[in-house]
Parts: structure tokens; C-alpha cells; sequence
């Protein structure tokens, strides 16, 4: 192990770094396998819902001016989505 100018500590430096070098390596290939593996995002329901089946034209109504209220400010983030899935989950013919 004497190699001209290598100390035995310069060999356990080398060693440590290869050792963690190669550790990081393979945990990035896991991650990458992992995420490869993960199920896709499903869709909100809100979505699925709108997809389902065409709205009543109170329910597109509804959904406009809360877009609007949305877009003004006038409602936060939360509010918004949860006003929005309260009027998609209205039974039909419902005001």
C-alpha cells in the first residue's frame, strides 16, 4: 500500500470518499427506480365529477362567478376549491 507519496491516511481518505461517492450514487439510482414505480396522481374529484357528466347550466353559472371571485381576490385558494366542490357535489336540479 505504499505508493510513492500516499501516506496511510491519504489511503483511508481515498477509500472513505469512494465509499461515500458510491453510496450516493446508489441511492440516487433507488430514487430513480422508486419514482419510476409510484402510481400515478389521480385526479381531483372535482375534476372527475366534471367529467362524469355534463353541468346544468345553474351549476356552470355557479362555477363562473366563483371563478370570477376567485380571480378578483374577493376568495382565497382554499375557499375557492372548497365552494367549488360543494356546488359540483349538489345533487341535480338543486339550488
Amino acid at each position: 500500500m505504499d505508493a510513492p507519496g500516499m501516506q496511510s491516511y491519504h489511503w483511508v481518505v481515498w477509500v472513505i470518499g469512494v465509499t461515500v461517492f458510491a453510496g450516493v450514487i446508489g441511492w440516487l439510482i433507488v430514487a430513480a427506480v422508486r419514482a419510476g414505480r409510484r402510481p400515478p396522481e389521480l385526479p381531483s374529484a372535482a375534476r372527475q365529477v366534471q367529467r362524469q357528466a355534463p353541468q346544468a347550466p345553474e351549476v356552470e353559472a355557479q362555477l363562473r362567478e366563483l371563478a370570477g371571485q376567485h380571480q378578483a381576490g374577493r376568495i382565497s385558494d382554499a375557499d375557492y376549491e372548497r365552494r367549488r366542490a360543494t356546488v359540483l357535489a349538489q345533487p341535480p336540479g338543486q339550488p
